[in-house]
């Protein structure tokens, strides 16, 4: 099992992330595209350069990329949906680049709306997948990535794509692959449940406890975790990706990496 670790858990810096995680000893991470470093403005286009120069630097490090996150949009950019569309090109793309495996999707990155996505699930339409979905989804295949759909949902009562039997239809009807927030799937259901649906399609998994506030993500040391990584090891599952906060220790960061690989094997 690969234990990978996010570049925004590490700094808002890329390159100072992916130094960081190699002086901490990791060999995989996942590469977060960052607004303003991935450069989409007024004249509508991604800073490629940037990722060709990622790419050399992880060779150079000696680093893998396994998963990467599209660019958290903008309002503007929910607004315009040619913004949307080029986005999420502009994300395959330079997932392409640098060379990653699974290209992790929210589902404000694929459906045009909360209402719509509903509807679909609801009155069995058409999934109402936001313009450009299918030229994304080939390049994705043509560069023999995975794109995969995060289980999440942001408000009480709307469970979004965070529910077993919805993630099942969605990733059938698209041809995508799971990517498993552990703790968040756990919440509004059981592990058991879970993998029986759509344990065959998860592509990535992630790890990470919750701080004092009980919202903001930190380095996973939690006893649940024991039980967790049990039910995971049972699957086809190949890297775990944890996160931290950039003000954790180099320490606390290589000790819950530790005790997940204690966990994993």
């Amino acid at each position: 099992m690969h234990i990978a670790i996010r570049t925004a858990s590490l700094s808002e810096n890329t390159p100072t992330a992916l130094e960081r995680a190699a002086a901490l000893g990791f060999r995989h991470v996942e590469l977060n595209l960052l607004n303003h470093e991935f450069g989409y403005g007024y004249k509508r286009k991604a800073n490629v350069r940037f990722y060709r120069e990622l790419k050399r630097q992880l060779d150079t490090l000696g680093l893998s990329v396994w998963s990467f996150t599209s660019v958290p949009l903008t309002q503007e950019q929910m607004f315009f949906e040619r913004a949307r569309k080029d986005i999420l090109a502009g994300a395959a793309g330079a997932g392409g680049i640098v060379d990653a495996k699974v290209f992790v999707v929210k589902p404000a990155d694929l459906f045009t709306s909360e209402i719509n996505f509903e509807s679909y699930l609801d009155q069995k339409s058409a999934p109402p997948m936001t313009e450009g979905y299918d030229e994304a989804w080939v390049q994705t295949v043509n560069r023999r990535m995975t794109m995969a759909l995060l289980n999440y949902d942001h408000w009480v009562g709307i469970p979004l794509s965070n529910n077993a039997t919805r993630m099942q239809k969605i990733t059938t009807d698209l041809g995508i692959g799971w990517a498993m927030d552990v703790r968040r799937a756990t919440h509004r259901g059981s592990m058991d449940e879970w993998l029986k649906q759509v344990g065959d399609r998860m592509a990535v998994a992630y790890a990470y406890d919750l701080g004092t506030d009980g919202e903001t993500p930190c380095t996973p040391n939690g006893p649940e975790w024991s039980a967790w990584a049990a039910s995971l090891k049972q699957t086809r599952l190949k890297c775990l990706v944890m996160h931290a906060q950039p003000t954790q220790s180099d320490e606390a960061i290589s000790q819950s990496r530790d005790y997940l690989q204690s966990l994993f094997g």
